[in-house]
């Protein structure tokens, strides 16, 4: 009885055994790890690789700004990540945050710490990230050094080179920290929620109150604008307010950053457009002929005609066209005498800001309706000084 129980039980395990089995494929190949990292050790650049559609570490994901070993002291080859330490002790009695080993007693970690104290950090070294440095191991800023720690699990490997060639990504530019500042103890990439520089606000640089001479040509309110986080990363403003550079005037136009952390800083400027462009002035005839006598209002009315004013390339009416009264009263007194000749008028433009433009002399040229009749009194001579062609005068 006993046996025929045994056996029925051993033949059900044995099925169920197969069942299992049966159901679970066997692996033949363990699952590829999502990154591979390589250091070029020449130009102290990470670059991390992610695996492509073949999978294979082909895509270029992250490049970081490193300190590898003087004197060669940081190996070449190939390796893999074996154990990682939250803090570890390095080599002096200092400490690292965010250790990852990459082979022996070389490991991927943040510049040094004099204690196990996120507000302790060696500012100097921290300096000098992106050149060689220390004693073997790859040195990174916390950021950097903690983003490996968290998604590069242990078998990772890394594969240490030298090359000219940065690498795809390029090599960032690492953060400086100001020596003199309270907050030089602190990596300024920390995510330590006691990290002073954490609740710095943006910096927006390259704005101030200015002056522009009125314009046709839209005022471009972003050039020469840069807006900065804390580690000197660049972030997106926005700007609000509106310039018409064609209208004079005071336009406040405010610039406003925000960063990841949600740090907001806010400047404001006053641009002023000014007027003091003189405008243009031309003739459409030289000289303007007559053989009768006209009255003074009509005289100036058809030397106003004469005129192309403008302002900005815009035509100007003729309300900002000034005739000299004196010397077109001179030549319609000559006109009612009878004297006949050749006469200066000097006309001018003033727009609405009171720029004036240079001055022309119109020539008025009364002749003699019937030749061959006795000639009147020559006019006076022109104005001493004044340079005279053959159709018109400049002064």
């Amino acid at each position: 009885m006993k046996k025929g129980i045994l056996k029925t039980l051993c033949g059900l395990m044995a099925a169920l055994m197969l069942l299992v089995f049966a159901g679970t494929p066997v692996t033949t190949q363990a699952a590829k790890l999502p990154y591979y990292i390589k250091i070029n050790r020449q130009q102290n650049c990470v670059t991390v690789y992610a695996l492509d559609s073949k999978g294979k570490y082909t895509k270029p994901v992250k490049a970081f700004a490193c300190s590898v070993g003087v004197n060669n002291a940081t190996p070449t080859g190939t390796f893999s990540i074996p154990a990682k330490y939250r803090w570890h002790t390095l080599m002096g009695g200092v400490y690292g945050q965010y250790c990852s080993r990459i082979h022996g007693g070389v490991l991927f970690h943040s510049v040094f710490y004099s204690a196990q104290d996120p507000s302790r950090l060696a500012y100097n070294s921290y300096n000098r990230l992106g050149q060689t440095a220390s004693h073997g191991c790859v040195r990174l800023n916390v950021e950097d050094a903690k983003w490996i720690y968290d998604n590069c699990p242990v078998g990772t490997k890394v594969t240490i080179y030298d090359s000219k060639d940065p690498g795809p990504l390029g090599k960032p530019t690492p953060i400086r920290i100001d020596v003199n500042s309270p907050y030089r103890g602190w990596d300024p990439t920390d995510p330590d929620p006691r990290n002073p520089w954490l609740k710095l606000r943006p910096t927006i640089k390259g704005i101030k109150n200015k002056t522009i001479e009125r314009t046709n040509s839209k005022v471009d309110l972003k050039k020469g604008v840069k807006a900065t986080d804390y580690r000197g990363k660049t972030l997106k403003f926005t700007v609000s307010g509106k310039v018409n550079a064609a209208k004079t005037g005071k336009y406040k136009i405010t610039y406003t950053a925000k960063d990841a952390k949600g740090n907001k800083t806010q400047k404001s400027i006053v641009i002023t457009v000014k007027d003091t462009k003189a405008p243009s002035i031309s003739l459409k005839r030289k000289t303007l002929t007559y053989n009768k006598a006209v009255s003074k209002e009509k005289l100036v009315s058809a030397i106003k005609a004469d005129v192309v004013a403008k302002d900005l390339g815009k035509k100007l009416a003729s309300k900002y066209v000034f005739v000299d009264a004196r010397e077109a009263h001179k030549a319609v007194t000559a006109m009612e005498r009878g004297t006949y000749g050749t006469y200066s008028v000097t006309v001018y433009v003033k727009d609405a800001a009171g720029n004036k433009s240079r001055k022309l002399k119109v020539k008025i040229n009364f002749v003699n309706p019937n030749p061959g009749t006795d000639q009147p009194d020559q006019p006076e001579p022109d104005t001493p000084g004044v340079v005279t062609d053959s159709a018109i005068t400049v002064q």
